[in-house]
């Protein structure tokens, strides 16, 4: 097995073809995308033998080197959320490669901005996104002024929480249930002051941007494509989500309901 170092353009480029692999799958991407994105950049850079294989938690990479020997890599991958712009990006930067327009040292110069780049809605820009979702939905659910202006309120105030978490780097599963209590708590306690409020819409439309769609979604298109592991992976990731958010709205019902004598 070949040993590479940075200051070799050959580094550069297994460099290159790890942070846009590790890019596609932390914000968002499917693995199959990610394998294809390293391959189609490995015989853009005029590598043999490409070979990618991507789980969730890994990307492993494999070309054979200029001596002829096989050059191997394994990345170990840290989801952080989603963020499709980035996956764009790095499309954008694989296609250039593809046609020569790039080589390894300006690709991955390129890719490390990619991945410095911002979030899409940082710190306060989440929160009037969380609102204008959860309003949306309560109002394609049938729900009234009062019912559209609360459940965006209480989204904005979860996603408040959960920019918090996330500067703890906490942000995953507890986020989840945490989420899915102030969801459920917050328009029963204001129940208990307006008599006619639509709880039970309210709570439909404030949980909605805690819902787990694109992993679903991503593990719908992985299983279909044959990819089990990632498919099984996300599938899992996604069902869990779900019941953890559930549990924390079934908890604030339970807490409800001990404050109310039952009458919840």
């Amino acid at each position: 097995m070949s040993h590479i170092t940075e200051q070799t353009p050959e580094a550069s480029c297994m460099e290159a073809l790890q942070t846009a692999g590790r890019i596609i799958m932390e914000n968002g991407g499917e693995t199959y995308r990610a394998e294809e994105t390293v391959n189609r950049m490995g015989t853009g850079f005029g590598l043999e033998n490409v070979e990618s294989f991507a789980v969730p938690s890994g990307l492993f990479i494999s070309y054979q080197g200029e001596d002829g020997n096989p050059v191997t890599s394994v990345k170990r991958v840290h989801r952080l959320g989603r963020n499709l712009t980035r996956v764009d990006e790095v499309n954008q930067v694989s296609r250039k490669v593809f046609t020569g327009e790039m080589n390894c040292q300006a690709a991955l110069a390129k890719l490390r901005e990619i991945d410095a780049m911002p979030g899409a809605f940082r710190g306060v820009w989440s929160l009037p996104a969380a609102f204008l979702c959860a309003s949306g939905f309560t109002a394609l659910f049938g729900g009234g002024w009062l019912a559209i202006a609360v459940a965006g309120v209480v989204a904005a105030l979860v996603q408040g929480i959960e920019t918090l978490l996330d500067r703890f780097r906490n942000r995953g599963l507890t986020a989840s249930v945490i989420g899915g209590f102030v969801t459920a708590l917050l328009p029963h306690l204001l129940a208990l002051a307006i008599s006619d409020l639509q709880v039970e819409l309210i709570i439909a439309g404030a949980i909605m941007p805690l819902v787990p769609g694109l992993a679903m979604t991503t593990a719908v298109q992985d299983t279909m494509r044959g990819d089990m592991v990632s498919g099984l992976s996300h599938g899992a990731q996604a069902i869990l989500t779900a019941f953890l958010i559930a549990g924390g709205a079934l908890l604030a019902v339970a807490v409800i309901r001990q404050m109310t004598g039952g009458a919840v």
